[in-house]
């Protein structure tokens, strides 16, 4: 019976977005599984993106908000959801339209688990739902052993997972935050607090589309190296040790600190910024020191710099 089932809260941030956002929308109400509540939170777009939102009538709950990022929509959208479980969508993104039903069976069958997340696909903008190989709802999930339970420690070395293809607990997000200090990898960190706070499935079907939209894409270097803040961070405030007193070792970590600073450096001196890259090489320098690769890349941020004081 459809009353009997538990009811589900879908968060779709969106900002200028009236290109996709209408077949995002469409994604999720198409969905088998019936008791759901749509919730898009508009981040301030000044496109038409409210009125595409606003022709689905009562299927979907709108909120508008002053420009202030995706992960205060998400937020938002969660104080506003009613669901006793949490799906976020992006968007541009597109669902698999029996994802929901296999979900839900998995945790209302599996009450260890607090998240329930899938496998996603890389598309461009292109992409039709149509394309999409369907989920078989009728079928119990298959679950990754190697990728799911408390999995916390090995997020540090990979993150595997999308926001877009989980299903979550509320009760978990009485715990957990998009943190907006965060502009980039917000959602690595938002996985790494799930991960400290409870087991994650990973199950085998495909639930989500990722679009990759080029015109979106930022290929100048940010400030901040977010991946070493958002490591750090969360090293500080939970340890380095999932609940089940699995960790990872100080070795690994400085390994993979090294690898962060110099990916970032490297970023960094590609764009012309050899005075930050230098800085940045220092730092995997110092989380490294055997390391070839970070000296020769000092020595060339230095010569960068000493041509550019030099007359012409």
């Amino acid at each position: 019976m459809q009353n009997d089932l538990p009811l589900v809260s879908i968060i779709i941030p969106v900002y200028n977005g009236e290109k996709y956002i209408g077949e995002c929308i469409q994604s999720v109400v198409d969905q088998s599984y019936p008791t759901k509540e749509i919730i898009v939170v508009d981040d301030g777009s000044s496109d038409h993106s409210r009125q595409v939102v606003e022709s689905f009538g009562g299927q979907v709950h709108y909120f508008y908000q002053p420009n202030s990022g995706s992960a205060v929509a998400r937020n938002t959208g969660i104080e506003q959801a009613k669901g006793r479980y949490i799906a976020f969508n992006d968007g541009d993104d597109l669902w698999s339209p029996d994802r929901l039903h296999q979900q839900v069976r998995f945790l209302e069958e599996h009450p260890e688990y607090g998240v329930a997340t899938g496998r996603f696909q890389h598309v461009d903008q292109h992409f039709k739902l149509k394309s999409a190989v369907p989920v078989d709802s009728t079928s119990a999930p298959v679950i990754d052993e190697a990728m799911s339970g408390w999995v916390y420690h090995t997020l540090f070395e990979c993150s595997w997972y999308h926001i877009i293809a989980a299903l979550v607990r509320v009760e978990v997000l009485e715990k957990v935050r998009f943190n907006p200090d965060f502009r980039r990898g917000q959602d690595y960190d938002f996985w790494l607090q799930l991960a400290h706070h409870t087991r994650i499935a990973q199950l085998e079907s495909n639930y989500a589309y990722y679009r990759k939209n080029e015109e979106s894409i930022s290929h100048k270097p940010h400030l901040r190296n977010y991946r070493a803040e958002i490591m750090e961070h969360n090293l500080c405030t939970h340890g380095a040790s999932s609940r089940d007193g699995r960790s990872i070792s100080q070795g690994k970590l400085n390994r993979l600190f090294y690898n962060v600073w110099f990916e970032y450096g490297y970023e960094l001196f590609l764009a012309g910024w050899y005075r930050r890259a230098l800085k940045a090489f220092n730092i995997a320098r110092r989380k490294a020191p055997l390391s070839f690769s970070s000296y020769k890349f000092i020595v060339r941020c230095l010569v960068k710099l000493h041509q550019d004081r030099s007359p012409a």
